[in-house]
């Protein structure tokens, strides 16, 4: 049997005076998975965060923390939470290791369990050298590590995280991507509200995409690859694409339909195979002199813009 979900959100409504910021919002998360919660500004995505973490009161639905409402039970509830913000604020005067040791002590830890702590958790996100220099001297992708760090102390069973990776360099931006596989082989359930789909896609195994307060998907991430976006994508790139090449492609079986930007054309296909070959023979016999030929598969940034479209 499929164990009891981590997370679970069940029909969740909120308004702010007449503005019905979510509505009836459902979704469910399970252990060890890493889930990404996408939508455009104003979506509804931090209303969602907000009411996981106890702060704000829905109107009608619950949300469930390993099985406690953090909205009756905060405190509970965060024994089993870590929160890392957008935009942390973190107190300038203090070096990370100190930091990280007030946090250690409000979660209760004795002495040498946080000393052990801090030094693990400063290993964990890529601080060690930095744990004793102010952090007011840290970079904002170094803030963003400690963040995480602190969110870690209370060696959470559910991580939530908004824009992980905003203000990291390329380097820090894969040391999280591998931290958080490695969180979830350890059965941590990770929950990331993020802009940034490529590493959303690299990094999660289901996704929840809200739009004016309404769910329109959830599920593993190819399942919304295949529910979103049906066709692959050749884009060839020609010395001059004409009218009667365009109508040409446009015949063949396989494809759906053919865009042309200037002198390049947008090959959409109604198969997932790869028809480069098919392609630029039709090119050929329409005497056109073939620069480039691409194929393009699915990806979660053409899955989500026409999830916002509703599925056009």
């Amino acid at each position: 049997m499929a164990s009891q979900p981590v997370i679970t959100v069940s029909s969740l409504t909120k308004y702010y005076g007449d503005f019905k910021a979510l509505d009836s919002v459902s979704f469910a998360v399970g252990k060890g998975w890493v889930y990404g919660y996408l939508g455009p500004n104003g979506a509804g995505k931090t209303t969602t965060i907000r009411t996981m973490l106890g702060l704000l009161k829905p109107d009608q639905g619950e949300v469930q923390i390993t099985g406690i409402n953090p909205t009756e039970n905060p405190v509970q509830a965060l024994q089993s939470l870590g929160y890392a913000p957008e935009l942390p604020t973190l107190q300038a005067f203090f070096t990370g290791e100190q930091l990280l040791d007030f946090m250690g002590k409000m979660f209760g830890l004795a002495t040498q369990a946080r000393k052990e702590k801090i030094k693990q958790l400063l290993d964990l996100v890529g601080l060690e050298e930095w744990g004793d220099k102010k952090i007011g001297k840290y970079s904002k992708g170094m803030v963003q590590r400690l963040s995480l760090a602190l969110a870690l102390v209370n060696d959470p069973m559910v991580l939530i995280m908004d824009e992980p990776t905003i203000g990291m360099d390329p380097e820090a931006t894969a040391h999280f991507r591998n931290l958080f596989t490695t969180l979830s082989k350890q059965g941590k359930t990770v929950f990331i509200s993020s802009h940034l789909l490529d590493e959303v896609q690299r990094i999660c195994t289901h996704v929840g995409m809200i739009n004016k307060g309404k769910m329109i998907f959830d599920g593993p991430i190819t399942q919304v690859l295949e529910a979103f976006t049906q066709q692959w994508v050749i884009e060839a790139e020609l010395e001059k694409v004409t009218k009667t090449m365009i109508s040409s492609l446009k015949k063949l079986d396989y494809v759906q339909d053919v865009k042309a930007e200037g002198n390049k054309l947008k090959i959409e296909l109604n198969e997932k195979k790869d028809f480069r070959g098919d392609i630029s023979s039709e090119i050929f016999k329409r005497k056109g002199v073939l620069l480039s030929l691409n194929l393009h598969k699915i990806t979660l940034e053409d899955a989500y813009l026409r999830a916002l479209k509703g599925g056009q």
